[in-house]
């Protein structure tokens, strides 16, 4: 099996801590460079990567040959622009969720992916976590009866204005970084896609959403979901049937 050779666009802390270690001692990868413009942030990564090699800009790392894909941990609102340069450099991409920002821009996304022939994925982890799969499974399969209410809450504290979650030019808000999870399991889960939103409540702070409270119809159930960057950490789904 051939070694997939990765790069990493920026030195993010998430990068640092979860996916770069998690990207090196995976099968069938190896992590050989990482983008950034402050030499003194790469030293962590070459803690478990002692061979990286280290480009101060970010083409200078997709111009690098010996890498195959880039994992994009960069803040939102660049997400769409540095997905298109890869796969235009030849790299399949990885990129945070939301990959991009407007709906429209999936579809410049996807014709790019096409064009290439490259792998162009978003990192939303309910779609490949064995916990998920299985609960799709119990759902469609029918033993929770029929399906009547799905209630999500997921919240943490974060009011630090230094914070790219609370930077509206950043592609900051609570809907962008957590409200995906509420609703993407639900569609993942129930294999359906929202007919209607009666109801969004959604509260802002210099700009950015903080905190949101939405209904939605399904085909013959409801979804109730909570989602805040300003309440105490919680996460919880209940996906309620007739049976179960």
């Amino acid at each position: 099996m051939k070694t997939l050779r990765w790069g990493i666009l920026g030195a993010a802390q998430f990068a640092q801590e979860q996916m770069a270690p998690a990207i090196h001692a995976a099968k069938g990868a190896e992590l050989v460079a990482l983008a950034t413009s402050h030499p003194d942030k790469a030293a962590p990564f070459q803690t478990f990567a002692p061979q990286l090699a280290v480009h101060s800009s970010y083409e200078a790392l997709l111009a690098d040959p010996d890498i195959d894909a880039v994992y994009i941990p960069l803040p939102n609102h660049l997400h769409v622009e540095w997905t298109l340069k890869a796969l235009q450099a030849g790299k399949h991409v990885l990129c945070e969720k939301p990959m991009a920002m407007q709906a429209q821009d999936y579809e410049q996304l996807i014709s790019a992916r096409d064009t290439t022939g490259l792998l162009a994925a978003e990192a939303f982890m309910i779609v490949h976590h064995p916990q998920w799969i299985r609960a799709r499974e119990i759902v469609q399969s029918g033993s929770l009866g029929r399906l009547r209410h799905v209630a999500v809450n997921f919240s943490f504290f974060n009011d630090d204005t230094g914070n790219i979650r609370n930077d509206p030019k950043a592609g900051g808000g609570v809907l962008p970084d957590i409200g995906t999870y509420a609703f993407g399991c639900t569609r993942f889960v129930t294999g359906q896609e929202p007919t209607a939103i009666p109801h969004a409540k959604i509260d802002y702070e210099n700009d950015v959403d903080v905190f949101a409270q939405v209904a939605a119809r399904f085909d013959g159930f409801d979804l109730s979901a909570t989602v805040s960057m300003r309440m105490f950490p919680f996460q919880q789904v209940v996906i309620h049937g007739e049976k179960g």
